[in-house]
């Protein structure tokens, strides 16, 4: 891996240790690798955006029960979104267009008046 320092490059090395309780007959060294990057994707991609687009980290009510059923429904909506994305949008609109811009679309339907959709 290379560091850029002070307008120079400086070669570093990282040792990582991965522990699982996978047998190596289930999942070679290269299959843990790649989980534990997806996981990595996992929070910097899918907790990140729930917390900057989906305020995440925002306590609406400080009583135990309310923070959870905000929670699970945010969750919820959040999986619903992206289901609804990967499952009804076409590749290559997908391509075209980001997540936020299909979040507009679907919160834009809330102002139109009954009957005057997009066509």
């Amino acid at each position: 891996m290379r560091h850029r320092l002070a307008d120079e490059d400086q070669e570093m090395i990282s040792e990582w240790i991965w522990a699982t309780d996978i047998p190596q007959t289930v999942a070679g060294t290269k299959a843990i690798i790649h989980i534990g990057h997806a996981r990595w994707r996992i929070e910097n991609n899918g907790f990140n955006e729930l917390v900057n687009e989906w305020n995440a980290d925002h306590v609406y009510k400080h009583e135990p029960h309310a923070m959870l059923v905000f929670l699970l429904l945010l969750l919820m909506a959040y999986n619903l979104f992206h289901a609804f994305i990967s499952l009804n949008v076409k590749p290559q609109l997908r391509a075209r267009h980001t997540p936020r811009h299909f979040a507009r679309l679907v919160a834009a339907e809330f102002y139109i008046p009954s009957g005057d959709h997009f066509t």
